[in-house]
């Protein structure tokens, strides 16, 4: 049983109980409906309803970590589970009209669940603004999971080719200063070789979050491909984007990476070039212009950058 499970285990068998006893009471004081009596309406609106709460209770505990915005959610949707588990059963069962717990058994548990999760959802809230506030620099107005890189945590290729679109059409209709620039690691290839491909992929990730302690807030950091790291600088001109490349080639040559269990140092290179988006009438045009100059860099075995 995963960890978060055996977490919840008490609270789970609560529920399971309360569930179980219910149902043992419905069929020992009450009397089974007739399948023409049935209303299938309510049963599969019901029924549907307690069946994806529950799915939604599995999902919260299997994908996140404990604490206080679990536990209010957890909680809220126990109560609310548990209220579509009694009015589904009288679909199922009726009770002496005499008997007034089931409609209490019903009622007190809905609202206290809504009142817990709309906690949860209100701590939630400011969670994602906390993570969002983290995440500034990785994504830039839209947030799609399947767009994040598998390695580093950072966006792929495909998020920064869409953010770039959208910036371009942008600047067509309301021109501003936005420059990009593509990043290169230097014989990363020859890392990997004497290293190990644990190693090179531990050295990306080491030099995604140096990159992204070097860039404004407003910037966007995405790995675009292999060894190679891509930045929108909104309002920067392309003579700024060439300072920036500069700093970062200079910041990744000085910084000190040192391999896992050893104390053995691999020296990091970088190789930059850098643009002006309003050169460009799309996104297309703007990447393919990035890697054939970034190829005649790579020639030279410069660290050089060089403008387009």
């Amino acid at each position: 049983m995963p960890k978060y499970f055996a977490y919840y285990r008490w609270p789970l068998l609560c529920v399971a109980t309360a569930c179980s006893l219910s149902l043992w009471l419905f069929i020992l004081l009450g009397q089974s409906k007739s399948f023409a009596e049935w209303n299938w309406v309510d049963i599969l609106g019901e029924g549907g309803a307690t069946v994806f709460i529950g799915i939604w209770i599995f999902f919260i505990i299997k994908s996140r970590p404990l604490g206080r915005v679990t536990n209010y959610i957890f909680y809220g949707l126990c109560f609310i589970f548990f209220h579509m588990w009694m009015d589904s059963l009288d679909e199922f069962i009726r009770l002496p009209k005499e008997i007034m717990w089931d409609a209490w058994l019903e009622s007190i548990p809905f609202p206290i669940g809504l009142y817990l999760f709309t906690i949860g959802i209100y701590f939630w809230h400011q969670e994602e603004q906390a993570i969002s506030k983290h995440m500034q620099k990785r994504e830039r107005i839209y947030r799609d999971h399947r767009l994040f890189d598998a390695l580093t945590p950072l966006a792929d290729a495909h998020y920064f080719k869409t953010q770039l679109k959208a910036a371009i059409e942008q600047n067509l209709h309301e021109p501003s200063d936005m420059s990009v620039i593509l990043l290169d690691m230097h014989n990363f290839n020859q890392i990997n070789q004497t290293h190990g491909f644990d190693e090179g992929t531990s050295i990306l990730q080491h030099v995604s979050q140096l990159i992204s302690l070097n860039l404004r807030p407003q910037d966007l950091l995405c790995r675009f491909a292999g060894d190679r790291f891509i930045m929108l600088l909104p309002e920067a001109k392309l003579q700024q984007a060439e300072k920036m490349a500069a700093q970062l080639e200079r910041m990744l040559m000085v910084s000190a990476y040192y391999q896992r269990d050893l104390s053995v140092h691999i020296p990091l290179k970088a190789l930059t070039t850098c643009c002006a988006v309003g050169q460009y009438q799309t996104a297309q045009q703007l990447l393919s212009a990035l890697n054939q100059q970034l190829l005649k860099v790579k020639q030279y075995y410069s660290p050089k950058r060089v403008m387009i």
